[in-house]
């Protein structure tokens, strides 16, 4: 299957999450296209399934990626979806991660789409990608810089994405003549 992987992201913790999904959809035999949101070149996808993503600030996808799902909410709304969140929520633990568990993409089209999933994950932050204020917020939270990625956590999400687009095998069905006929099975996804 042609799966779209769609990001937006600000130091790149979020486009590496992305391109790692890819090759694991990749190493499980589906072709993965990957494209940053915010590019204004990047149109509707045209695959079987759509993977996306964005950096979570302030509890809420970056507004490219925003605009992105309010532009093709249509398109995305007819075909097996997954959304991906990328922030340190997961770094910092306790009430923080707890309120930030499930960013809202978008509101508005939230009830259209019904992803099949959407996960959160840990991004990296260095010193360099917050202001002063920012630092010592981060500090008083018990924050530490670094990459927080856990590639073994995306690696599994994205098998597990990987296997629920897999083609289910030809069941066999009973007739009354006691002859059987091979039925293609549907394309596995809940919705």
């Amino acid at each position: 299957m042609r799966v779209f992987i769609g990001y937006v992201g600000e130091h790149g913790s979020t486009r590496g999450i992305a391109e790692r999904i890819a090759a694991t959809l990749t190493a499980q035999g589906h072709q993965a296209d990957v494209a940053d949101l915010a590019d204004a070149r990047t149109a509707a996808p045209d695959h079987d399934a759509c993977v996306l993503g964005s950096a979570v600030h302030n509890g809420r996808w970056m507004p490219a990626a925003a605009e992105y799902l309010r532009r093709y909410a249509p398109e995305l709304a007819r075909q097996p979806l997954w959304l991906f969140s990328v922030g340190l929520a997961r770094v910092l633990g306790g009430p923080l991660e707890r309120w930030s568990r499930n960013p809202e993409p978008l509101p508005s089209v939230r009830d259209l789409l019904a992803p099949a999933d959407h996960h959160l994950f840990a991004g990296a932050f260095e010193r360099e990608h917050t202001t002063w204020a920012g630092h010592v917020f981060f500090r008083a939270l018990g924050g530490h810089y670094g990459d927080h990625r856990d590639w073994r956590e995306i690696d599994a999400w994205a098998t597990g994405i990987a296997h629920r687009l897999l083609p289910v095998p030809p069941t066999k069905e009973h007739h009354r003549s006691g002859c059987t006929q091979d039925h293609p099975g549907p394309l596995t996804q809940d919705r």
